[in-house]
């Protein structure tokens, strides 16, 4: 009896030698704030139960609503509203990066908590202050977080180039081997991406040093975390439907169990004090504007996308316009007023516009060079219809089999068209025509709305100019 006992009151004094650590991981918020008071309740629900945890964003927390990225300090709202809930630590996605690196030193700046990217290099004159990781301690646990974002086949996020000059990248994958030495100074080591989960995986397989990736960038929900090579990775979706809570239990420095979960935050009661902010950042006048009523429900983005070349095609006053699948930032819209606002959640970049003269060929080889962002993810355009066969695999090129004039005339190789496109098409295309061509004095969100305002209603509704054949 005194033997069980014995080994009992060890058991027990080898669970209170245990601490939890928790984490609250959140991704591709995409400017939601109408979410942010939902999230403010989580989390202070979340903090009665741990009052140490950490609160991290994978990036991608501006870019989606217009009263964040169309007002005098692009991103500085959500910045706001990010201090109010209390955030500890946020990487950059390549949304971060969308508004060049002066209104990033700015919304950097603004941050009540800091930045991690290991593979970013900036100069001292240029003023953004962000660190590789950083180590926070909880209760004698040392939990370390290194942070990374994604770069593409130019070496440089998934914004405009013309909005990363001045900032040097490296690859995720060669960075990151180069701090695994941090495992030695942490007992919880923590990896905030924004690289996309099948990229996380390959992290996890070339990194399991790591404990866990809190993952964004591909929008995948991931309900439980996925255990890859012995980490843990996680992601919440977008836009702010749930927020992810990692556990570990961690004895004599080391993760002895760890789990994760999503908490879903839709539904859940808005929190007083971070409501009012989100109503005081959408007091603008000027977003309310309506500009015209749509007549019926549009249920495509192909759809919204022809409305925004169309809009192009007629502010350039040019035979034909291009808008990138990616450009187009709402998948539907409902029946009813169209605001100012609307259009800057559909075209929150403010690209340029340019408009310049090519050959048939040209112009089918510009298109054939668009990448999509996913599999049906073929250029829109205006003034002319294509068919084309696209490979199954994300982000590989079509190859257009037919192309028309609205008419139905057939595009000739040889004839020259005026064209319309945005300037993260004439940045990215691998096919540029040999006439760049110029910059009208409109983006393409003021293109939009002057279109727009001249019409009383607007139906886009099943309107479909492309074709496209997926094939393995």
């Amino acid at each position: 009896m005194k033997k069980t006992c014995f080994f009992s009151l060890l058991a027990l004094l080898g669970t209170a030698l245990a601490e939890q650590v928790t984490i609250l991981g959140i991704n591709d918020m995409h400017a939601n704030i109408d979410g942010m008071p939902q999230l403010a309740t989580c989390v202070k629900q979340e903090r009665l139960a741990d009052p140490g945890l950490l609160l991290l964003a994978a990036g991608d927390n501006r870019t989606g609503n217009p009263y964040v990225d169309n007002g005098n300090r692009p991103g500085i709202p959500m910045v706001t509203l990010m201090n109010h809930i209390g955030f500890d630590l946020s990487t950059f996605g390549n949304h971060e990066f969308d508004s060049g690196p002066a209104a990033l030193r700015d919304y950097v700046n603004a941050a009540e908590f800091e930045f991690v990217c290991a593979n970013i290099f900036t100069t001292d004159t240029q003023g953004i202050n962000v660190k590789p990781y950083k180590i926070f301690e909880r209760n004698g646990v040392r939990i370390g977080v290194l942070g990374l974002v994604q770069t593409g086949d130019n070496g440089l996020p998934d914004a405009h180039p013309d909005k990363c000059q001045g900032l040097q990248f490296a690859s995720p994958f060669d960075t990151a081997a180069c701090y695994k030495h941090l495992r030695a100074h942490c007992d919880v080591l923590i990896i905030l991406t924004h690289l996309g989960f099948e990229d996380d995986i390959k992290l996890a397989r070339m990194f399991p040093e790591a404990d866990a990736i809190v993952g964004g960038h591909s929008h995948t929900r991931v309900e439980k975390g996925h255990i890859e090579n012995g980490v843990l990775i996680t992601q919440s979706e977008n836009k702010l439907k749930y927020l992810t809570r990692l556990t570990f239990d961690v004895e004599d420095g080391k993760v002895v169990s760890k789990k994760s979960e999503l908490l879903p935050l839709t539904g859940l009661e808005s929190d007083e004090a971070t409501a009012e902010l989100v109503e005081k950042t959408k007091s603008l006048p000027f977003f309310k504007r309506q500009l015209t009523t749509v007549k019926r429900n549009i249920t495509r983005r192909e759809s919204l996308g022809c409305m925004m070349a169309d809009a192009l095609c007629v502010r350039a006053v040019t035979d034909i316009a291009i808008v990138n699948y990616g450009g187009v930032r709402l998948d539907d819209f409902p029946a009813g007023p169209l605001t100012v606002a609307d259009v800057y959640r559909m075209d929150p970049f403010g690209n340029a516009i340019i408009r310049t003269t090519m050959t048939g060929k040209e112009l089918i080889a510009l298109l054939e060079s668009i990448p999509g962002s996913d599999h049906h993810g073929a250029p829109c355009v205006s003034g002319m219809t294509y068919k084309a066969i696209k490979p199954a695999a994300e982000l590989k090129p079509m190859r257009i089999t037919e192309a028309k004039l609205a008419d139905g005339t057939p595009i000739d190789p040889a004839a020259r068209y005026t064209v319309a496109y945005n300037s993260y098409i004439a940045s990215t295309t691998s096919a540029p025509p040999a006439n760049p061509g110029i910059a009208i004095d409109s983006d393409g969100a003021e293109c939009l709305i002057r279109f727009l305002e001249k019409q009383k209603e607007v139906d886009y509704e099943g309107v479909s100019r492309i074709e496209v054949q997926i094939q393995d």
